[in-house]
């Protein structure tokens, strides 16, 4: 190499990685103003005050990012602790696509591998599952940055013993990645037990390129073995040194666990501290999927990975595997990326867990760095050029024959765009920036009850989460006299009725949310009080200041007393919230419900989840939420709001004029579009398509031939749902096998895709836009009597059970369950 090719060298090396400097400053500059900057309920504020007060979070306690949190909280010099933990799942999210474009970089050692790279590690960084897990504290994120850190030390291993230059110069390579890769694997055992199931393709891969070394073809397997024990076994113990020291961060549990501020003060204990890393209490009672739920769980897969990648780059992902594999050099490659996946996949896909999009952040990384070498091969074969053969992109050469240069950056370009249409799409709805619900629940907490209220709060994680937060590391905690937060635990039967019950004779019980058990089997009635809920025995006559009384009203048995519409100026697809305050004077054995008009449209509630009034006590005063969803194309101006009853059991509406004022609606510039639905939950969700696979029988919903069945038998169902607008809250599908009585005989409830991805965790996680394809397994009992039945599926709030109404394109109320097609069971 003469010193001018040298020099041009270093030229093309520079500009690649000042090119590669610039465009990878795009993925922090999108994170930090997109990232969260207030308290996010349930586990990621835990990991924030564990870190802050060196504790020890639940199984299998996160000691890794415990105590890196902490340094970050302790070291960061601007921002609070808790903006500075959501710095650090922005931080490991960075660093996982860096090892994206080195692998890239490292397997095809070609002039503009790094570009690809580049695309590579924009493409990982913008897709969107791994975006929403870089802008709050979470542990998901680095795990999957351990996946690529050591996929990335393995390649580089490999590439010092296995590459051209180095068996061209006849010199052995270094196992110092190898060491690194080892220390690495140790630190994320520490952090999360996924990362062990990589372990079978470091093992097997590092195997192969041992093997591969010695160069003897006249040896037996089992005396290649002997020979390779013979030679490695020093190196066996250095790389045992450092998966030890890796692993010496689990010291800081039994160091810790006696004197801990929050956790286990048992891990000081073989069995304490093996019952905790291992989450016995969690993987003991692990629900999977069965055999014959597993194809429908590739369809899960497919659709999240849909959501993640466009079909021209997981094609890609398919070439760049297809290449490692066709090319002997790179087969042990193609073997450690391949069963790194296969691993990974086989465990997440075959859990019934919630929100598995989590652990699925590694393989989704693993499939976009796939694309990225998918990148170089398909350039480097549309120039026409092998990757020995293609010209060093310099001046010079670019005069000479311009066209492979020119080729190379029109597909570089080309393929950039993949990317950017992620930020298009994701960019308008995945910002955390706005989200306060974790510090608005706190500043309800602490300002809502008045000094002496005498309040015993009862909570779930979630909600719990931001308390313990402020009494850890900001050293406040309500006033005992005003408020009492308690932490409920799933532990019983029934744990928030023995609490009521517990609580009550105390003072008054409030709860964060709507909590039906509270009702089942009691008397209990819960009230909806500003941001809470009240637990009040029947017969309670009191009327809370907070609403509007009116002069009563009565339609048939029922009077109309008083309301709250806390808000006027709203959005058109915005959720209003209104409670009404209602009574049946001389109670009633029939079935009553309001009314709501807003304008024209007209929202007839039905008795799902509320009180019905045949249980209503003539002395009470019942208050309950009646909150209305408008429709996202909602024309601006003021709409008159009115209240109504209506008698069910007799179909008879009850016209009570009662005006509850205006409200002044904001039109939407781009709302979504809903008349291609076939039901339109809540403005919410839209059921886009349904269809049924009963043997060579595929109707396609609303069906009109019934599907002709025997007990035993399985139907396939195939819905694909539709976000409309971020969900306040979780939902839950329902898929019901009714008889015409209404009696469900089959039930399949559970959120989204299997637990795969719910509609709200923490915070919104449908994006608008995004369309899901949900597969069930309905399997008709062997006992079930032949007759007709038919099935239903709509939503429900996961815990506060109530239905998710339709809503016409009108923006009527229009039931709350949408009817697939008749199944005759013959």
């Amino acid at each position: 190499m003469t010193v001018m090719d040298k020099l041009s060298q270093r030229q093309n090396k520079r500009i690649a990685q000042i090119s590669a400097a610039l465009l990878l400053l795009l993925l922090p500059i999108l994170y930090l103003s997109t990232m969260a900057r207030s308290l996010v309920l349930g586990d990621p504020t835990e990991y924030t005050f564990i870190a802050n007060i060196l504790g020890i979070a639940h199984p299998p306690g996160y000691a890794f990012i415990t105590l890196v949190g902490h340094l970050f909280q302790r070291l960061i010099p601007i921002g609070d602790p808790i903006w500075r933990m959501h710095l650090l799942a922005a931080v490991a999210a960075v660093l996982a696509c860096l090892f994206v474009l080195g692998i890239v970089r490292t397997v095809f050692r070609v002039p503009y591998s790094v570009f690809s790279g580049v695309i590579a590690a924009l493409l990982v960084g913008t897709a969107v599952n791994i975006w929403q897990h870089a802008i709050h504290a979470n542990p998901h994120i680095i795990t999957g940055t351990f996946l690529m850190a050591n996929l990335y030390f393995l390649t580089k291993w490999w590439a010092e013993n296995e590459g051209r230059r180095q068996k061209a110069e006849g010199r052995r390579g270094s196992d110092k990645w190898l060491y690194i890769f080892c220390l690495s694997a140790g630190l994320g055992v520490t952090h999360h037990p996924l990362t062990v199931f990589g372990f079978p393709a470091y093992t097997l891969f590092i195997l192969w390129v041992w093997l591969g070394q010695i160069t003897n073809d006249e040896l037996r397997m089992t005396e290649k073995i002997a020979l390779l024990v013979a030679e490695k076994w020093r190196t066996v113990l250095v790389m045992l040194g450092f998966a030890l020291l890796g692993l010496s961060v689990w010291l800081y549990y039994p160091l810790r666990s006696p004197t801990t501020p929050f956790g286990p003060t048992t891990m000081n204990t073989l069995e304490g501290f093996l019952a905790h890393v291992l989450a016995r209490g969690l993987s003991d009672s692990l629900p999977y999927y069965s055999l014959a739920e597993l194809p429908h769980r590739v369809l899960v897969f497919w659709t999240l990975l849909r959501l993640q990648y466009a079909l021209p780059f997981i094609a890609l992902a398919g070439l760049g595997l297809y290449k490692l594999w066709a090319t002997a050099r790179l087969r042990p490659l193609a073997l450690l990326y391949t069963v790194a996946f296969a691993a990974n996949y086989a465990f997440t896909m075959s859990l019934r867990q919630q929100d598995i999009m989590a652990y699925l952040l590694g393989p989704f990384m693993l499939i976009g760095m796939l694309a990225g070498l998918g990148l170089v091969v398909i350039v480097n074969y549309a120039t026409g050029r092998g990757f020995r053969g293609f010209p060093r992109i310099s001046a010079d050469n670019f005069r000479k024959n311009p066209r492979p240069i020119l080729l190379v950056a029109i597909f570089l370009i080309a393929f950039l765009l993949g990317p950017l249409a992620q930020i298009n799409r994701n960019l308008p709805h995945i910002s955390l920036r706005d989200y306060s619900e974790g510090s608005d629940f706190v500043t309800a907490v602490f300002h809502y009850f008045p000094p002496d209220a005498n309040v015993t709060l009862l909570t779930n994680w979630e909600h719990m989460t931001p308390l313990w937060y402020t009494r850890t590391v900001e050293d406040r905690w309500p006033n005992p006299d005003s408020v009492r937060p308690e932490f409920i635990s799933t532990g019983g039967a029934n744990p928030w009725l023995e609490a009521v019950f517990s609580h009550l004779p105390g003072g008054s019980v409030y709860l964060h949310d709507y909590r039906p058990a509270i009702m089942a089997g009691t008397e209990f009635r819960l009230r909806p009080r500003g941001p809470f809920y009240q637990v009040v025995e029947p017969h309670n006559a009191d009327l809370p200041a907070e609403l509007t009384a009116i002069t009563p009203v009565s339609g048939g048995d029922l009077m109309l007393l008083a309301y709250d519409l806390p808000q006027r100026e709203v959005r058109a697809g915005d959720f209003v919230p209104l409670t009404l305050a209602m009574q049946a004077p001389n109670e009633t054995a029939e079935f009553y419900v309001p009314v709501i008009t807003v304008g024209e449209m007209v929202f007839e509630f039905t008795t799902d989840s509320h009180l019905v009034t045949p249980l209503w006590y003539g002395d009470e005063i019942i208050i309950e939420r009646f909150d209305f969803a408008l429709p996202h194309n909602l024309p601006a101006g003021s709409y008159p709001v009115r209240v109504d009853f209506k008698n069910l059991s007799q179909d008879q509406l009850l016209p009570l004029n009662q005006s509850l004022g205006d409200l002044h609606v904001t039109a939407q510039a781009n709302p979504p579009a809903t008349d291609h639905l076939l039901a339109n939950f809540r403005q919410r969700v839209g059921l886009v398509s349904g269809q049924a696979w009963h043997g060579l029988n595929r109707p396609v919903a609303p069906w009109e031939q019934p599907i002709y069945a025997r007990p035993g038998d399985v139907i396939h169902l195939i819905l694909e749902w539709e976000a409309l607008a971020l969900a306040e809250e979780s939902y839950t599908i329902f898929v019901h096998l009714n008889d015409l009585g209404h009696f469900p005989h089959v039930s399949l409830d559970y959120t989204p895709l299997g637990g795969a991805t719910p509609t709200h965790l923490w915070f919104p996680k449908w994006l608008p836009g995004q369309q899901m394809h949900d597969p069930y397994r309905l399997q008709i009992p062997a006992e079930l009597a032949p007759g007709t039945y038919y099935i239903e599926v709509g939503l429900y709030e996961m815990v506060g059970l109530r239905r998710l109404h339709i809503s016409d394109e009108q923006g009527n109320l229009n039931g709350d369950r949408y009817i697939l097609g008749m199944v005759i069971l013959e």
